[in-house]
This record gives structure tokens, C-alpha cells and sequence, in this order.
């Protein structure tokens, strides 16, 4: 019973070993295979984390477990951003760009990619032309939406300050108190987690805390090699590094993110899939952005900007301007393939043709696209905001 489960933990554990021995032997590769070797290690880190974390909706209350679920997936792209930002304060320079390179990276994957092909995998399955999203939905809805209006702002101001760590962070905490007072979906583990969840219960959880103490040490302890070694990646094959850092990094960060959403549909929990992934996107949209400017103050010792060049600005912009899309798209609880297939193209857009021009007319395009909608179902905002209250004034 559980055998396919239990070797799926024996290969991801399995998995890290080399990097740890690596770490421990203080044994050096050339920078691609470092990369490989320690990207190997969070990527496995990050599904054991996800597994421990949907096993401690067990014993959270049922409508913190989702919202706690989605902040402990994204841990990984943290550590990467993390890492950047707080070498910006300590090195500067290239590091400066890192930082928020691989930040916009993160945001525009997490809704480019993964909203787009769970959305198409998830109509293909249930075999309907959309997808309907519950009322539950409305609170990250409406979070994302004051995020990303708040947002649009930094770009203007060419850096990411204190005072944006101050509102980004208020309304995170605003979230997370708010969706304690939500209702979820029931918790029905399956995989990984339905094996955990069989162990008494001080077994039980003395195996999440094992398993989220294992995953923070191999992610601590790999995130500095990894990240180097795609600059030096990078370097050595004569690749753009902001594009390395920016893509690559961030995908193999939240892939393990991407797998469990997908997983989620294959079980026709629709709901908990776009929750989970609207949830991080809620998080990478306030909270990762927030610390940065945190970070990269205590770095440098004392209160500072983190400062945004012309194409960090460019970038910023064009991250904002996708996220207004995202949330004009599922403003009415609903989302078709025509919707998933748009964000998926406009996404890819901008590899194909990669200048100044290209990042501005992309922004524009997100907009005008969604602001006719945000316009057409204002009513719809007025329902988030009120069903906000409502939570809020719940007891």
C-alpha cells in the first residue's frame, strides 16, 4: 500500500544527496554543472516542502490551509530573489538588476505560464468550454487588484522603497487575516500527502516538521550555489544573464508549484488549483516584492531604495500591466480557453522580439485588453469588496 508514494519520497530525497555531499565535501563544478547539481537539489526541496505543506492542512484550520499552502510552494523563488537582493546590498552592481530581474521573472511565469496551460489542462479534463471559479475566490480577486493598481506606481518612481514594503506588507497581512475567516474546500489529500496523513497523528506531524527542517536546509544551503552557477552559465556560453536569472531560475524554482496545481485539476479540485495559484500570485505580488527593499536595506546596513534602472522599470511596468489582465479575466469568476490561450500568447510575445519598443507595446496591449472588462463588470469589484467586509466583519 503507498508504494508508488513512498518511492516517489526515496527519488526526491534521493535527489538531494549529491548536492548535499557536494556542500559538505565542499566539492566544486564548473558552473553549468553546479547549477544543475544544486538547482536538482531546490527543485526536489521544493516538492518536499509542498508535500509536507498540504499534509499540514491537516491540522490547520481549514480556511488558513490554502492560503498557508500557497506561501510555503513559493518559499524556493524567495530564497532565489533573496539571495540577489541581498548580495545587491553587499556587491551592488549586477546584482542590483538580479534582484528585481528575477523577481518580474517570477511573477510574469507564475500567470503566463501557469494560470494559461492549468486553465487549458483543466478545460481539456472536465471538458467544458470554462472554467467557473467559486465565490471564495473573490478575496485573492480583490488583493491582486489593489496590489497591482498600488504597483504601477513603482515603476513611476524608478525604486522600491520602505514605504512600499509598508503598504505591500499591510496588505498581505490583510490577506492572510482576512482568508483565516474564509471558507475553503474540504481537505482531501491524495499522492504524497494521503500516505503522510495515514501516520498517527504525533508521527504525522513530527514527519512535516522533519520534512519542512530537510527542505529548508537543502534550499539554504543550495540556493547561493545555484544562482551562481547560471550567472556563471551564463557567462561561459555567452548568454544574457538578466534573461537567465529571470527565466530559468524562477522556472525551476515554482515548477514543483506548477506540478501540484496540475495535480489538483487531475482530481477535479478546480477551485484549489486556481486558489493555490492565485494565492501565489497574491504572494509574489505583495509580499516577495515588499521584503525586497527590506532586504536590501539590511544588507546595506542602513534604510535605502532598492533602485530600478530603465529596463528594471520597463520590466516592472509590463509585470503590473499583466497582472491587471490577470485579475480583468478572472473578475467574473470565470475562465474560458480563449482567455487561458490570450495570456499564454501575449506571454511568449515577448520572446520573439526583445527590445524597449517590444516591453512598452506589451504593456499597452495588456491594458487596453483589460480594461474593458474591469469596466464592464465594475459591479463584480463592488461584490469583491463587499464579500471582503463581510469576511472581515465574520467572527
Amino acid at each position: 500500500m503507498f508504494l508508488k508514494e513512498k518511492i516517489f519520497i526515496g527519488i526526491t530525497i534521493f535527489a538531494t544527496i549529491p548536492w548535499i555531499l557536494s556542500f559538505l565535501l565542499s566539492i566544486h563544478y564548473p558552473p553549468h554543472l553546479e547549477a544543475l547539481i544544486a538547482g536538482t537539489a531546490v527543485v526536489s526541496a521544493a516538492f518536499i516542502l509542498s508535500w509536507a505543506a498540504e499534509t499540514a492542512e491537516k491540522d490547520l484550520p481549514r480556511s488558513l490551509s490554502l492560503a498557508v499552502v500557497a506561501l510555503l510552494a513559493v518559499l524556493p523563488e524567495y530564497a532565489v530573489d533573496i539571495y540577489f537582493t541581498w548580495m545587491a546590498g553587499k556587491v551592488g552592481g549586477e546584482y542590483v538588476h538580479y534582484a528585481a530581474a528575477n523577481m518580474t521573472g517570477a511573477n510574469r511565469l507564475l500567470l503566463g505560464i501557469g494560470w494559461s496551460t492549468v486553465a487549458i489542462f483543466a478545460i481539456t479534463r472536465i471538458r467544458k468550454r470554462e472554467i467557473v471559479l467559486d465565490e471564495g475566490i473573490r478575496l485573492e480577486f480583490f488583493v491582486l487588484l489593489v496590489a497591482s493598481l498600488y504597483c504601477f506606481l513603482i515603476p513611476l518612481k524608478g525604486n522600491i522603497s520602505l514605504i512600499d514594503t509598508g503598504v505591500l506588507l499591510a496588505i498581505y497581512i490583510l490577506y492572510l487575516y482576512t482568508a483565516t475567516k474564509a471558507h475553503r474546500e474540504e481537505f482531501e489529500p491524495h499522492g504524497v500527502p494521503a500516505y503522510l496523513c495515514c501516520f498517527p497523528t504525533r508521527r504525522r506531524r513530527a514527519s512535516v516538521i522533519f520534512l519542512f527542517i530537510f527542505s529548508a536546509f537543502v534550499i539554504l544551503i543550495s540556493v547561493e550555489s545555484f544562482a551562481e552557477g547560471l550567472i556563471g552559465t551564463a557567462k561561459k556560453f555567452e548568454i544574457d544573464e538578466f534573461l537567465m536569472v529571470q527565466w530559468i531560475a524562477p522556472l525551476a524554482s515554482e515548477s514543483p508549484e506548477f506540478i501540484v496545481a496540475i495535480y489538483f485539476i487531475k482530481r477535479f479540485r478546480t477551485t484549489a488549483s486556481f486558489n493555490t495559484l492565485v494565492s501565489s500570485k497574491v504572494n509574489q505580488w505583495t509580499l516577495l516584492v515588499g521584503c525586497l527593499a527590506l532586504i536590501y536595506s539590511i544588507s546595506l546596513g542602513h534604510p535605502n531604495s532598492l533602485p530600478l534602472d530603465e529596463r528594471q522599470k520597463e520590466e516592472f511596468l509590463l509585470t503590473a500591466a499583466q497582472s491587471l489582465l490577470g485579475v480583468a479575466i478572472i473578475i467574473n469568476l470565470r475562465f474560458n480557453l480563449f482567455e487561458a490561450l490570450l495570456l499564454l500568447a501575449l506571454f511568449m510575445a515577448q520572446f520573439f522580439y526583445q527590445s524597449v519598443e517590444m516591453r512598452y507595446i506589451l504593456s499597452f496591449a495588456y491594458l487596453i485588453i483589460a480594461v474593458p472588462p474591469l469596466i464592464a463588470h465594475r459591479s463584480e469589484i463592488v461584490k469583491s469588496y463587499i464579500y471582503v467586509i463581510k469576511l472581515l466583519n465574520r467572527r
